[in-house]
C-alpha cells in the first residue's frame, strides 16, 4: 500500500516538472526551418529561431499573464455565476491569455524582437522583427 503512494507520488512528481514545450510550425512564411517556444521555467525560458544560415536565442524572459475580469464580470456574473466564481477564484484558466516579448540574439550579434501570444485552446502565435524592419509572422503547435 505504501509503495502504491509513493509511485503515485513520484508519477505527480515527475510529469509536474515538464515545462510546456512547442515546436515552430514551419507552414507559416517566415524565414525559419526549426525552433522551439519552452515557458514556465522561470529563468529558463527560452525562444530559439533558426534560419539557415543563423540561430537566435533567447533566455529568461518573462511570460506575462493577463485576464480581463472587468469583462468576463459583464459577460458571466449574471448569466452564469457558477462559471464567474470558478474564474474568479482561479479555478478556470481557459479565459487566461499569454505573452511574451523579447529579443532573440544570434553568435555573431544579429537581433530579432519577437512578441508572441497564446491562451486556452490557442496555440503560441506573433511577430518577429528582424533589425532591418522585416517582420514575420511565427506560430508554435
Amino acid at each position: 500500500m505504501k509503495k502504491s503512494y509513493l509511485s503515485i507520488l513520484a508519477i505527480l512528481m515527475f510529469t509536474g516538472c515538464a515545462s510546456p514545450t512547442h515546436p515552430l510550425d514551419k507552414q507559416g512564411g517566415a524565414p525559419f526551418v526549426s525552433g522551439e517556444l519552452v515557458h514556465d521555467r522561470g529563468d529558463g525560458n527560452l525562444l530559439v529561431l533558426e534560419a539557415p544560415d543563423r540561430r537566435y536565442e533567447a533566455r529568461g524572459f518573462t511570460v506575462e499573464r493577463h485576464t480581463n475580469l472587468a469583462e468576463l464580470r459583464k459577460r458571466y456574473y449574471g448569466v452564469n455565476p457558477k462559471h464567474w466564481n470558478r474564474i474568479f477564484s482561479g479555478l478556470d484558466t481557459d479565459h487566461v491569455t499569454y505573452s511574451i516579448e523579447t529579443v532573440a540574439k544570434s553568435a555573431d550579434g544579429q537581433e530579432i524582437s519577437c512578441r508572441v501570444m497564446w491562451g486556452g485552446a490557442v496555440k503560441p502565435a506573433g511577430v518577429c522583427t528582424d533589425q532591418a524592419g522585416a517582420a514575420f509572422q511565427v506560430r508554435f503547435e
